[in-house]
């Protein structure tokens, strides 16, 4: 299996697993059911042939079903307390589960609003009980509660501030209270902001002042969205959403709507012109949301005023896989904007084993009265769609199916309350799932997508949209900055999320040291890793995810498989190197550091930097306004090769936890073992340390895995050291690192790993070496099997694949 491309066993390679892998990657038609089987073969009997089949159609239920991720729906209004006549949390997550979404985020202007503990607490009960699928309840942010809202940080989807006149008694009139909570609201925790075209350029400007992130809800003008843009180039952490009626609909649509007052909504509808800004900008904002806002038909037939709102959830998703079909939005866009984005926007942990299977080729048109909202109206009715939702399985269970809603109320749960990002019930097994950067790997990939994106979005919308470019995947202008509502941009070295945290989101970051991983950030980049390892080894490219992309690769000490295997690739992933090494730089003019690194961000959109200077490349992370990757500096880390080193172990091995690592040679200058020591104390290891005199592993670093609960033990040669090692790591003593050439040569030669010592060795294990090595490896040791070092330097270009890919924001 080693070489092969084949994923570890201890994945979830089992037989099934890889029979139905094998039949869909060679389109082969598979059946799983014994009497569906006897009967085929039966007919063949009969007819006396094999009969035709076209291998792309599910042959059981004879549509072309697609599989995508669980949607959020981070903005609805289910009425309840207070208005159960319009829509209840039975009713609504109902209709939620039936347009495709497994998660809502619902607001707080109720009848009592959401504002303190006690209206939480009994909004929370409802839910319990009549929710249908996974949701969190917000707060709404009062002149009265700005100093005691915020401890309801931890149990809410976050604040809501109505600074524009809308259906709630929670509109904020003064800009005094604006600044009061936005001081006092915690700023990890989201905080949304209903702003409309005056206030919304205030509410930035204070955010601005204040350096928080905010989410503008629902976007609806033209100046407003350019508004976001502004911002979001200033490196302001602003992110946005639009609503289908907003992208779909304009006041052109009036009378189609209904009239007047059926087409009541807030923010109103826009222009054709705002409406084409909106499509313009597709890459500006970050969320699909609903604002599903339901009224039942006689209150919006009301001669006293309609209230303004629209039911929306129901028919949400078929809007957008229209639009896909017509080649207007990408489905990598819809997966990063209805699912990928509301869950890092909001900090929401993982549903698992939550999907939505969709039909993208049935043609329908959608009914007057939709089935599961008590709206029982929409004003997308009689609109032709193609592409609808089959089938949505929630943690495990099946919710809906073909217009019926299976799941019962009380089944969905408050995602508030999941003490970590994924619980399963009880009963259920967990399934391999596709994480999200197989699935954009996969929609990459796939010719049909690629011929959607290509396809001319024909006129079919009132207000004709040109397909928008190929967006970033994070939605603020590519590459300059990352605006996001739990992060900063750069220029400062902000790591984002560090590993005590939920979420790393790589995108636009700068990376520095191993200290910014945990282990779930570990498997989410090795899972990408191995993804593009299988697909290299199967010639399948990738040279489109990162084609039009420039790396800077700057090296003021000597390298091969670093420099090789950061510019392979990037090669690989459709991207170009522009490579400046110590002969060829300015430096040797007498130009600062600082003045290269600013100059060379201006050429690329991503910086690989390697400094014989221990902290350099954190000093030039300040003056780079692009993402660096630490590539080595002198003594101090190697985060990427530590990275490597433990993909490599679990490659080998199946496994990082439960065993032994012996760390030899120079371990005082090594910046290779000083990274992996410190991400080893991740996983479940005990380390050992074999090196000369003098060459002994630096204080601060023992420290740090002591204080990390690890077992560290330090031996006095190599023999003695191997008999119980599942990983030997060999270091070369690094004669550069040397003031004499004389010092040198007493710490050489000591520590050689011979035949004769491997004797010694367990017979299953590995041998790893950052190389190049010199003498400390006798060549001999090439062909043993359980030396790992030349593919421990291939997997290095795999893993640089992955991380380059999540810096840029394609995975």
């Amino acid at each position: 299996m080693r070489g092969s491309g084949a994923r570890r066993v201890s994945c979830f390679m089992t037989h099934g697993y890889r029979t139905r892998r094998l039949a869909v990657d060679y389109s082969i038609p598979l059946m799983t059911d014994v009497k569906c089987t006897k009967l085929l073969v039966e007919a063949m009997r009969l007819i006396g042939r094999a009969p035709p089949m076209n291998t792309h159609t599910d042959c059981i239920a004879g549509r072309r079903m697609t599989k995508l991720p669980g949607f959020i729906d981070v903005h609805v209004h289910l009425r309840e307390p207070g208005a159960t006549h319009k829509e209840t949390f039975a009713t609504g997550t109902a209709a939620a589960l039936a347009g495709g979404i497994t998660m809502v985020l619902a607001m707080p202007n109720t009848e009592p609003a959401i504002v303190d503990r006690a209206s939480l607490q009994h909004a929370q009960e409802l839910a319990q009980k009549g929710a249908r699928c996974d949701y969190a309840l917000f707060v709404g942010a009062s002149a009265n509660n700005c100093t005691t809202v915020g401890e309801l940080a931890g149990r809410a989807a976050g604040l809501k501030m109505y600074l524009n006149e809308t259906f709630t008694t929670l509109r904020l009139d003064g800009i005094d209270l604006w600044q009061a909570h936005l001081a006092a609201w915690p700023r990890r925790a989201p905080l949304c902001v209903h702003a409309e075209r005056h206030s919304l350029g205030t509410v930035l400007l204070l955010a601005s002042l204040t350096d928080r992130a905010i989410h503008v809800c629902h976007v609806a003008r033209k100046e407003e969205i350019l508004m976001i843009k502004a911002a979001k180039e200033r490196g302001h952490r602003i992110t946005c959403e639009v609503c289908p009626h907003h992208l779909f609909l304009s006041t052109a649509d009036t009378e189609r709507v209904g009239g007047p007052g059926w087409a009541q909504v807030r923010p109103v509808l826009g222009t054709p012109d705002d409406q084409q800004a909106l499509w313009d900008n597709l890459d500006v904002i970050d969320v699909f949301a609903t604002d599903h806002a339901p009224h039942t038909r006689e209150e919006k037939q009301s001669p006293d005023g309609a209230p303004p709102g629209f039911p929306g959830l129901e028919t949400i998703l078929p809007l957008l896989l229209n639009a896909v079909s017509q080649g207007r939005l990408t489905l990598e866009q819809l997966i990063l904007k209805f699912h990928r984005n509301p869950k890092r926007i909001f900090n929401l942990p993982d549903q698992p084993n939550t999907y939505v299977e969709v039909d993208f080729d049935e043609e329908w048109t959608i009914p007057e009265r939709p089935a599961h909202s008590k709206a029982q109206w929409t004003p997308f009715a009689g609109m032709r769609v193609k592409g609808c939702v089959h089938r949505v399985v929630l943690r495990g269970e099946t919710a809906y199916v073909d217009g019926v809603v299976l799941a019962p109320p009380g089944f969905g749960q408050n995602v508030r309350d999941w003490p970590a990002r994924k619980l399963l019930l009880p009963h259920t097994e967990p399934e391999p799932e596709m994480n999200d950067e197989f699935i954009r790997l996969l929609i990459a990939a796939s010719p049909e997508a690629k011929a959607q994106a290509r396809q001319v979005a024909p006129p079919a919308a009132p207000a004709a949209a040109v397909a928008p470019p190929q967006p970033p995947v994070v939605s603020p202008v590519p590459h300059r900055v990352r605006c996001d509502s739990s992060g900063a941009g750069i220029p400062r070295p902000d790591l984002g999320t560090t590993r005590h945290g939920h979420e790393l989101n790589l995108i636009g970051r700068h990376v520095l040291t191993v200290d910014m991983f945990s282990k779930e950030h570990l498997n989410e980049l090795f899972h990408l890793a191995q993804t593009m390892r299988a697909r290299v080894v199967k010639d399948r490219p990738l040279d489109d995810l990162l084609r039009g992309k420039v790396m800077a690769s700057i090296f003021y000490e000597v390298s091969t498989r670093t420099s090789c295997s950061f510019a392979a690739a990037m090669q690989r992933l459709g991207g170009c190197v522009v490579h400046v090494d110590e002969s060829s730089s300015s430096a040797r003019k007498g130009e600062t550091l600082e003045d290269s690194i600013q100059v060379m961000a201006g050429y690329a959109d991503v910086v690989v930097l390697r400094h014989p200077v221990p902290g350099a490349v954190a000093r030039a992370a300040h003056h780079c306004r692009k993402p660096l990757i630490n590539a080595g500096d002198g003594v101090g880390e190697h985060p990427t090769q530590a990275l490597l080193d433990i993909f490599t172990i679990r490659e080998e091995l199946g496994t990082v936890n439960g065993i032994t690592i012996t760390m030899v040679g120079d371990l005082k200058h090594g910046r290779t073992v000083h990274s992996l020591a410190r991400l080893l104390t991740l996983y479940d290891v005990s380390l050992r340390y074999v090196c000369p005199a003098g060459l002994e592993m630096p204080e601060r670093v023992k420290e740090f895995v002591d204080r990390k609960g690890i077992p560290q033990r330090q031996f006095p040669t190599l023999e003695s050291a191997i008999a119980d090692t599942d990983v030997l790591y060999m270091t070369r003593i690094q004669r550069e690192r040397f003031a004499t050439d004389e010092e040198y040569q007493k710490c050489c030669g000591q520590l050689v790993l011979t035949p004769q010592t491997m004797t010694f060795a367990k017979r299953r294990m590995a041998v790893l070496h950052p190389l190049p090595r010199v003498n400390e490896i006798s060549p001999e040791i090439d062909n043993d099997p359980r030396s790992a070092y030349f593919r421990q330097a291939e997997y290095g270009m795999y893993v640089r694949m992955a991380l380059l890919a999540m810096v840029l924001g394609r995975c």
